[in-house]
């Protein structure tokens, strides 16, 4: 136990003094704290501590300062005294010595080395009163005399701590680097592992430097394109691309096959330098049934969606493409909250306009490859290829936030929608009528819950 050593703590910093009180209570030691130099004498005087821990960087009275008086006065020159710095210039070894401090201790620093250090002093107390003999010597430092006039246990005292905390830092700098190296390995394993998944992923990719040209492209890339990696690295990119962005592009290969693909860049870091990602999916398929539908005029006259008799040919269309391909599917079924109070209270004129509004959000929310229809007189229908039941929440959490964000701009009713989320998996063999039996349901029980708040 330590309850009879009472230690004073000398800190300008409120947040640091209290670290170092709690610090030290967890040892059992008593600590007082005190401000600044000025105070701490004052208090010395009054009550003499066993130990002294002062900042050396301090207003009115710093450290060395503080050290300094506690040393000429014969009543107070047997307490240790320990200043705590950030020892950066070898000037303060010669500051220490002429006020008489008794150790260093740099900061920042570890708990259990400040405690190594308190006890060390404690140990050799008694020592030091035995070996307090003193003796003068004039030196010339860093351009300028200094007169040295410490003890000889005080002065190996100093010199110890100084030559183990350079231990300590040595120590801790061997650790930082061997972190480093270790940090370093897993980096690149990682960046092995991004190639490695860059090299297998099926759709392609492409790497743009900032100056528009080609610095990496995986297999799938050169088979989209039809052309090899050597005849594409370094060569500008076709089309002019930004980060954020998802577009269709035409690419016209040399065999005369035009191909559509859906574009998604991305910022990235590529061999230390910034870059953006592209990737490229053949939507060729489905930009063609699409164009199919809209000559087939299979769409609503209203909001300019599909009707529900172009959306169930091409959603079954795209169920056969996925099971094709083993892709995921989902299927969101809306149902526009209160259009019938609307049409009551306000006229079918601002019926029709909340039905074109909502259209207008479903296809600011969802990409230009889904289907999106209007299949009856408030419900409409989104139906998404390659897209994971795990994305389904994120889905209808970006719905929302488009419905606020057209909600905060227009004045009376809100527009609320009501959804449901059925999930494909190409294994359970599912018929779109089916699917859209199984959203209608999980719609109708989110509109009950609303109902029900």
């Amino acid at each position: 136990m330590n309850e009879s050593i009472d230690i004073l703590v000398v800190e300008d910093s409120l947040t640091q003094a209290e670290q170092l009180r709690y610090t030290l209570e967890q040892y059992n030691y008593h600590v007082i704290v005190k401000y600044n130099g000025i105070e701490a004498i004052e208090h010395i005087k009054k009550e003499k501590p066993t130990i002294v821990i002062s900042d050396v960087l301090m207003p009115e009275m710093n450290g060395y300062e503080l050290c300094r008086q506690i040393k000429l006065d014969e009543n107070l020159k047997d307490i240790p005294v320990i200043l705590l710095t950030s020892l950066s210039d070898p000037i303060d070894i010669i500051n220490g010595l002429k006020c008489g401090t008794d150790n260093f201790i740099i900061k920042p620093y570890h708990e259990k080395f400040l405690i190594s250090r308190i006890r060390y002093i404690l140990a050799n107390k008694e020592l030091r009163k035995n070996g307090s003999a003193e003796m003068g010597i004039e030196v010339f430092f860093a351009g300028q005399k200094h007169y040295l006039n410490s003890g000889r246990i005080q002065i190996i005292d100093l010199l110890l701590s100084t030559f183990e905390n350079a231990i300590q830092k040595n120590y801790e700098l061997e650790q930082s680097n061997k972190e480093l190296k270790k940090a370093l390995e897993t980096i690149k394993i990682l960046e092995a592992d991004y190639r490695a998944l860059l090299e297998r992923n099926a759709d392609a990719i492409v790497v743009i430097d900032m100056d528009g040209v080609i610095r990496y492209l995986n297999p799938a890339a050169e088979t989209l394109f039809g052309r090899n990696k050597e005849e594409l690295l370094g060569e500008l990119f076709d089309f002019p691309v930004v980060a954020g962005e998802t577009k269709e592009v035409n690419i016209t290969r040399k065999d005369g096959v035009v191909l559509i693909a859906e574009v998604r860049v991305a910022d990235t870091n590529w061999e230390g330098s910034n870059a953006l990602i592209a990737t490229l999916r053949d939507v060729t398929e489905n930009v063609q049934l699409r164009e199919k539908l809209r000559s087939l005029s299979l769409t609503d006259e209203l909001t300019g969606l599909c009707n529900r008799r172009g959306f169930l040919t091409l959603a079954q269309q795209q169920l056969t493409l996925a099971n094709r391909t083993k892709g995921e599917v989902l299927l969101l079924y809306g149902d526009l909250d209160d259009l019938k109070w609307i049409n009551d209270n306000l006229g079918h004129h601002e019926g029709d306009r909340a039905l074109i509004e909502t259209a207008d959000i479903l296809k600011n929310t969802f990409r230009e490859s889904d289907i999106i229809a209007r299949i009856g007189g408030d419900e409409f229908a989104v139906l998404m290829l390659e897209a994971p039941v795990s994305s389904a929440e994120a889905l209808i959490t970006r719905l929302r936030e488009k419905l606020d964000a057209h909600n905060a701009k227009r004045d009376g009713y809100k527009l609320s929608i009501s959804v449901g989320i059925a999930h494909y998996n190409p294994e359970s063999n599912y018929t779109i009528d089916k699917l859209l039996v199984e959203a209608d349901k999980l719609m109708y029980e989110q509109k009950r819950y609303k109902r029900n708040l």
